[in-house]
C-alpha cells in the first residue's frame, strides 16, 4: 500500500524541480514577481517535463535526463537575466504565503481521491481512482523507459507503443524514479501538485485582474464548488429532473475534474500560461519567448489532444490575429513570424507522439476523431427535433448555469466589463486575448463531440481553460463587489455559493471516505499475490489476470489490483482501459474482451487457451479463488502453461512454456 512519507516526498521534489524553474523562468520572460510565482509550477512543469521527455529518448530515462532539463532551462533563464535585465521589480503581495497555504489545503482534495482508505474490513477506494488506473502506465515508464511500450495490450494485432497523451504520468515517473516512491504514490503527488498549481495560476490571474489579494482566496474557494443538480432534484424529484435534463456527466468544475483526470486540468493550465506567453510575445518578441511557447505548446497536447490540441489550437489562432492586430512589438509580421516558428517546434516536440498517435488511428481503421454534434442539454420532455434545435441556447443558458452557476455568471460579467472598457489598462491585451480562450474552450465543448471512445471527452474537457480563466474572473469580480458594498450582487453570489457548496462538500467526502466495497478484504490482501507474481515475470513479461477482479470497487469494471500492485504489464486489461490503450476496432476490442471473460469464468476452451498463449502473449497468468476458473481451471490441462506457484484457497501462477514432469 502506498506510503504518505514517500507521497510527500514526491511533492517535495516536484515542487523543487518545477517550481524553482518555472519561477526562474517566468521572471527571465519579464513577468513581474507575483505574476511568476502564480505561473511558476504550471510554466515548470510543462517545460521541464518536456525538455525531459526529449532528453529520455535520447539517453534513456534516467535522473540524467531530469537534471539536465532543469539545468537547461535555469542556464536559459540566467543567460537572458543578465543579458537584458528582464524582469521587473514589483515585490510579491504580502499574503501570497497564505494564499499558497490556502492552494495546499484545497489541493488535498482531488490527492485523496488516489490515496487508499482503510477500514475495518479491508481497504475501500473513492470512485475517481477508476481513472487513475493509468498507474499501470507510471510504473511501465519507470521499469522500462520512454517511449513506453503499451502495458494494457500486447497482442501482435496492435501497435506495440502508446498513442495515449502520457506526459502526466512521464512526469509522475519521475517522481518516482527519483524518490524510489511506487506509480501509486507518484500519481497521488502528481494531483496533489496539479491542483497546486492551477490553484496558484488562478489565485494568481485573480490578483492580477483585481489588484486585490482578497480575489485569490475567492478564486480558491470557488474552485470548490459543486453542481445545482442536487438541489434541483430536491425541489422537482428525479424523475421530472431526467425527464427534462440530460443526466450529468464529466462535464463537471475544477474539484470534480481534477480528482478524476488530473492530465486534462494540467494541460489547461499550460494552455492558460501559453496565451499569457503569447501576450508577452507581442509585447517583447525574442527567441526565449518563442521557444517557452513551444515548450508550453508541446506539454499541454501531450497532456491531453482535446485540451492542448482542439483547444489550444482554435484559441491560438483567434489570440494571434487579435495580437497582430494591437501593433505587437517589432510588427505583426514579427510576431506571426514568430508564433509560426513555435508552431513548428512544437509539432516537432511532439512528432513522437504523433506518429504513434497516426499508427493507432490507422490500427483501428480510421474515421473521424472529431465530429460537429452539439452538446445535448434537455431531457426527451421535449420532441424532437425541437428538442435538439433548443440544445443550442441551453448550453449557454441552462447546462453552465447548472453546473457552475457562481463561476460562470459572476466570471463572465467580470470578464467582459473588464475586456470592454475603453480606457483598458496595461493588461488588456492579456484580458482580452484570455476572453477569446475562454470563448474557444466553452464553444468547443459547444459545438464538437469526439468520435473515439464511448465517452464525450473533447466535450468534457474543453471547458477546462475557459473555467480556469471565469473563477479567477469571478473572484476578481466578487472582491470588487465587496469592496464596493454592491449588496444586490453579493447576495445573489452567497445564495448560489450556499446551494453549490453541498455538492462540493460531498465530492470531497467521497474522495476522503472511498465507497464500501465487498471486496475491501481481498484487495487488502492483493499486494502478496503482485509480489508473488513478479517472482516468475520478468520485467518485461505480460500477465493474464481476470479484467474484472475486484469490479465492485469502482463504477465500471476494472482490475485495479493489477494497475496499482502488479507492476508488470498485461496482455489484456479489459475493455474499458483498452478503449484508451490498445489500437483495435470496438468489434474486436470486445470480442477478446468476451474471450478473457470466458477463459476466467471457467468456461474457457483450448482454442482460447491457445489464443492467450500465441495470439496475446499472455508470459504469466493468475487464477484466483474470486474466478470461476478456480474451480473449472482450463489452464491446468492445458500443455501451454505450467503451474510455478500455488498459494492454497488464494491463487494460482502459471508460467507458459512446455509442461515438466514432476512439477
Amino acid at each position: 500500500m502506498p506510503s504518505l512519507s514517500l507521497a510527500a516526498l514526491c511533492i517535495v521534489t516536484g515542487l523543487v524541480l518545477w517550481m524553482a524553474s518555472g519561477y526562474a523562468l517566468a521572471r527571465s520572460l519579464a513577468f513581474d514577481r507575483a505574476v511568476a510565482l502564480a505561473l511558476a509550477p504550471v510554466l515548470g512543469w510543462a517545460v521541464q517535463n518536456a525538455l525531459a521527455l526529449m532528453l529520455s529518448l535520447v539517453v534513456g530515462f534516467s535522473p540524467v535526463a531530469t537534471v539536465g532539463a532543469v539545468a537547461l532551462i535555469c542556464a536559459a533563464g540566467l543567460l537572458r537575466g543578465r543579458r537584458d535585465g528582464s524582469g521587473s521589480d514589483h515585490s510579491i503581495p504580502p499574503l501570497t504565503l497564505w494564499v499558497s497555504l490556502a492552494a495546499a489545503i484545497m489541493a488535498a482534495g482531488p490527492a485523496l481521491a488516489v490515496l487508499p482508505k482503510f477500514t475495518g474490513d479491508g481497504v475501500a477506494v473513492a470512485p475517481a481512482l477508476f481513472d487513475h488506473a493509468k498507474i499501470a502506465l507510471i510504473d511501465q515508464i519507470v521499469r522500462e523507459g520512454v517511449p513506453p511500450v503499451n502495458p494494457v495490450y500486447g497482442g501482435a494485432e496492435a501497435p506495440a507503443g502508446v498513442a495515449y497523451y502520457y506526459l502526466w504520468q512521464f512526469g509522475a515517473a519521475q517522481l518516482a524514479q527519483l524518490t524510489g516512491a511506487t506509480g501509486w504514490e507518484a500519481d497521488a503527488a502528481a494531483s496533489w501538485l496539479t491542483a497546486f498549481s492551477t490553484l496558484l495560476l488562478m489565485a494568481g490571474l485573480a490578483r492580477r485582474f483585481s489588484g486585490r489579494t482578497l480575489a485569490s482566496f475567492l478564486a480558491i474557494g470557488l474552485s470548490g464548488l459543486g453542481s445545482l443538480r442536487p438541489d434541483l432534484a430536491a425541489m422537482v424529484g428525479e424523475e421530472t429532473l431526467a425527464h427534462w435534463l440530460q443526466p450529468a456527466t464529466g462535464l463537471a468544475g475544477w474539484l470534480f475534474q481534477t480528482s478524476w483526470s488530473p492530465h486534462h486540468v494540467q494541460a489547461a493550465g499550460c494552455v492558460v500560461v501559453a496565451v499569457m506567453t503569447m501576450v508577452r510575445l507581442a509585447r517583447r518578441p525574442g527567441a526565449l519567448t518563442t521557444v517557452t511557447l513551444a515548450l508550453l505548446a508541446a506539454a499541454a497536447y501531450q497532456s491531453s489532444i482535446w485540451v492542448g490540441g482542439v483547444v489550444f489550437v482554435l484559441a491560438a489562432a483567434g489570440c494571434a490575429l487579435f495580437l497582430a492586430r494591437s501593433r505587437p512589438a517589432g510588427g505583426a509580421g514579427t510576431f506571426l513570424l514568430l508564433g509560426g516558428i513555435a508552431a513548428v517546434v512544437a509539432i516537432a516536440i511532439a512528432s513522437p507522439l504523433l506518429v504513434e498517435q497516426y499508427r493507432s488511428a490507422v490500427a483501428r481503421g480510421g474515421g473521424r476523431l472529431i465530429a460537429i454534434d452539439p452538446f445535448e442539454v434537455l431531457g426527451p420532455a421535449l420532441p424532437q427535433p425541437l428538442g435538439r434545435a433548443l440544445d443550442l441556447p441551453a448550453y449557454w443558458l441552462v447546462l453552465l448555469v447548472v453546473e457552475f452557476p457562481l463561476v460562470y455568471l459572476a466570471g463572465a460579467i467580470a470578464l467582459a466589463r473588464m475586456a470592454a472598457r475603453p480606457d483598458a489598462p496595461p493588461d488588456g491585451p492579456l484580458v482580452r486575448a484570455l476572453a477569446i480562450l475562454t470563448a474557444a474552450s466553452l464553444g468547443t465543448g459547444w459545438l464538437l463531440v469526439s468520435t473515439t471512445g464511448v465517452n464525450n471527452d473533447l466535450g468534457w474537457r474543453a471547458v477546462l481553460p475557459g473555467l480556469m480563466v471565469l473563477t479567477a474572473a469571478a473572484g476578481a469580480g466578487l472582491a470588487r463587489c465587496m469592496e464596493r458594498r454592491a449588496a444586490l450582487a453579493l447576495v445573489l453570489a452567497m445564495a448560489a455559493a450556499t446551494a453549490t457548496l453541498p455538492d462540493g462538500l460531498r465530492l470531497a467526502a467521497e474522495n476522503l471516505a472511498g465507497r464500501p466495497s465487498p471486496s475491501a478484504a481481498a484487495f487488502a490482501r492483493s499486494p502478496a499475490l503482485w509480489q508473488a507474481v513478479r517472482r516468475h515475470a520478468p520485467p518485461d513479461a505480460r500477465v493474464a489476470s481476470n479484467p474484472a477482479l475486484f469490479a465492485d470497487m469502482t463504477p465500471w469494471p476494472v482490475n485495479l489490483s493489477w494497475a496499482l500492485f502488479a507492476d508488470r504489464r498485461s496482455c489484456f486489461a479489459g475493455n474499458e482501459l483498452a478503449i484508451a490503450f490498445a489500437a483495435l476496432s470496438s468489434e474486436r476490442r470486445s470480442a477478446i474482451a468476451d474471450q478473457f471473460r470466458r477463459v476466467f469464468a471457467g468456461d474457457g476452451t483450448p482454442d482460447d487457451i491457445r489464443a492467450l498463449a500465441r495470439t496475446h502473449r499472455c508470459d504469466v497468468v493468475v487464477v484466483t479463488v474470486f474466478d470461476g476458473a478456480w474451480s473449472r481451471d482450463p489452464f491446468a490441462a492445458s500443455p501451454l502453461y505450467r503451474l510455478a506457484e500455488a498459494e492454497p484457497d488464494l491463487w494460482r501462477i502459471y508460467v507458459a512454456g512446455p509442461r515438466m514432469a514432476g512439477n
